[in-house]
C-alpha cells in the first residue's frame, strides 16, 4: 500500500472527502496551475500523490525511472509495482524494437507511412467526421507498415480493441484488488490476449513480402527471441504509440483550421519541397516546426507520472517510497518561466531559431529517460506529413472553432465537439 505523503509537503487538504477533487475535475490544468502558484513547484495533491512542476526536478524523476521509480502502477492489477524481472524484460522488448524507430532508419520506411496516411485522409474526403473518432485507426494503419510486410485488418481491429479497453479502464480510474472479479480487468485482459493471438502466428510463420519491418527484424536475430519479448516489441509498442500520436493528429487538424495563414505557409513549403520522406525535418522545416508547436500547445499525454519505489528527494522536499509523483507536460509547456516568448501564443516560428526556445527539460511531449517514447521522431514525421497532405490535397473545414473544448482525459488530451470535412482541391 502507498505510504502517506508527509504533511510537511504543502498542498490542498487531501483525503477521499477532499473538496479540491471537485475543483480539479472541473478544470484539471487550471487547478494544478493554481496549486503551483499557491504551494510551489512540489506540492501534495492528495494522499499518496505529489505533483512536480519544475523541469529540472521532472528530468531527475524521469532519468531515475527503473531505479528509484517505475511507471504508475496499473489500478486493475491492484496497484502493484512491476517486479525487477518484469521491468528488465520490458526494457529488453524496447531495446529489440528501438533500431527500427531511430531517425536514421526512417527515410527508407517513411514512404509507406506517407502512403497509408494519404489513403486514409483521401478516404475521409466529402463527409463530416469527428477527428477524435477517426484518429486512432488512422494512426494504427499508418504505423502498421513499419511492423508487418502486408496489411492485417485483424491486427488493426485487435490493437484498436485493446486500446479502447485500456482507455475505458483509465476513465473508470478504479483500483480493483487483484483477487476481486472485475469486468474491466477481464475486458482488458481479453483484448490484450486478442492482440497476442493475432501476432503469435505471424512470429511463428516468419515474414513474407517487404523485409524492412519489425517482424523481419525480430526473425533475423541471431538467437531465439523469447516470446514475451517479441510480443512486447511487436504488439505493445504499437499499442503504446497510438494514444499519443492519435490525440496529436486531432490537434493538427484543429490548428490548421484555426490558423489559415499558417496552413497557407505549410502548403507553399510542401509544394516547393523535394525529398519529403527522406528527411521531413530538413525538407519541411516550417511544417516540422508546426508539428512541434502542436505538441507544445496540446501535448497529448498531458499528465504523466512515476511511482517512487524508494524515498526520493526533490529539491528540499523528501517524498516517501510508494508516492505517485505526477507532472504535466501541459503545464510545463505553458509556463512563462520556462518559455520566454509568450507560451500562450501558437507560434511555429519559435522553433526555427537556432537557439532553443525553452528552458532545459521544459518540452516533454514524449517524456524522456529510459521509458521515453521510442518513436518521437516518427511521431513528428506523421504529424508533419499529415499537415503537408491536407494542405496540398484538400480544403479543410472545421466550423464553430470557438465551441471546441479541450478534454483533459486521464490518458490523453483531445478536442471535444469538433467536426471536420476534407474536400479535394
Amino acid at each position: 500500500m502507498p505510504q502517506r505523503v508527509k504533511e510537511t509537503i504543502p498542498g490542498p487538504r487531501g483525503g477521499i472527502l477532499g473538496r479540491h477533487l471537485t475543483a480539479y475535475e472541473a478544470d484539471p490544468a487550471g487547478f494544478l496551475e493554481d496549486c503551483r502558484r499557491r504551494y510551489g513547484d512540489v506540492f501534495r495533491f492528495d494522499t499518496g500523490v505529489v505533483v512536480v512542476t519544475d523541469p529540472e526536478l521532472v528530468a531527475e524523476v524521469l532519468a531515475r525511472t527503473n531505479r528509484d521509480s517505475v511507471p504508475n502502477a496499473n489500478p486493475l492489477q491492484g496497484g502493484r509495482f512491476p517486479t525487477a524481472e518484469q521491468t528488465r524484460r520490458w526494457m529488453d522488448a524496447r531495446q529489440l524494437a528501438a533500431p527500427m524507430f531511430r531517425s536514421a532508419a526512417l527515410p527508407a520506411r517513411l514512404p509507406v507511412v506517407r502512403d497509408a496516411l494519404a489513403a486514409d485522409l483521401d478516404a475521409l474526403a466529402g463527409a463530416w467526421f469527428d477527428p477524435a473518432d477517426e484518429c486512432w485507426a488512422i494512426c494504427v494503419r499508418a504505423l502498421l507498415p513499419l511492423y508487418l510486410p502486408d496489411e492485417s485488418p485483424a491486427l488493426v481491429d485487435a490493437v484498436l480493441g485493446a486500446f479502447d479497453a485500456a482507455r475505458g479502464a483509465a476513465e473508470a480510474a478504479v483500483r480493483v484488488p487483484s483477487w476481486m472479479p472485475s469486468r474491466l480487468r477481464r475486458r482488458v485482459r481479453d483484448a490484450d490476449q486478442r492482440v497476442r493471438d493475432t501476432i503469435a502466428p505471424m512470429l511463428d510463420a516468419g515474414p513474407a513480402g517487404r523485409p524492412d519491418t519489425l517482424l523481419e527484424h525480430i526473425r533475423a536475430q541471431s538467437g531465439e527471441v523469447p516470446g514475451d519479448i517479441a510480443m512486447g516489441a511487436m504488439g505493445f509498442t504499437l499499442l503504446g504509440a497510438i494514444g499519443t500520436m492519435g490525440a496529436a493528429w486531432c490537434w493538427v487538424l484543429y490548428h490548421l483550421a484555426a490558423h489559415p495563414d499558417i496552413a497557407d505557409r505549410v502548403r507553399e513549403e510542401t509544394a516547393a519541397a523535394t525529398g519529403i520522406t527522406d528527411d521531413p525535418a530538413r525538407a519541411l522545416p516550417y511544417t516540422w516546426a508546426f508539428a512541434q508547436e502542436v505538441l507544445r500547445v496540446r501535448p497529448p499525454a498531458w499528465l504523466l507520472g512515476r511511482d517512487a519505489v524508494t524515498a526520493v528527494t526533490l529539491g528540499d522536499v523528501e517524498v516517501p517510497a510508494g508516492t505517485a509523483i505526477m507532472f504535466s507536460p501541459y503545464l510545463l509547456h505553458h509556463d512563462e518561466r520556462w518559455w520566454p516568448h509568450d507560451p500562450r501564443r501558437f507560434a511555429p516560428e519559435r522553433w526555427l531559431d537556432t537557439a532553443r526556445p525553452h528552458a532545459p527539460g521544459a518540452y516533454l511531449p514524449f517524456a524522456s529517460g529510459p521509458r521515453g517514447c521510442l518513436g518521437a521522431h516518427l511521431g513528428l514525421a506523421v504529424l508533419a506529413l499529415t499537415a503537408a497532405h491536407i494542405t496540398t490535397r484538400h480544403r479543410l473545414d472545421v466550423p464553430d472553432l470557438d465551441a471546441i473544448t479541450t478534454y483533459f482525459g486521464p490518458s490523453t488530451l483531445t478536442p471535444s465537439g469538433m467536426r471536420a470535412r476534407l474536400t479535394p482541391r
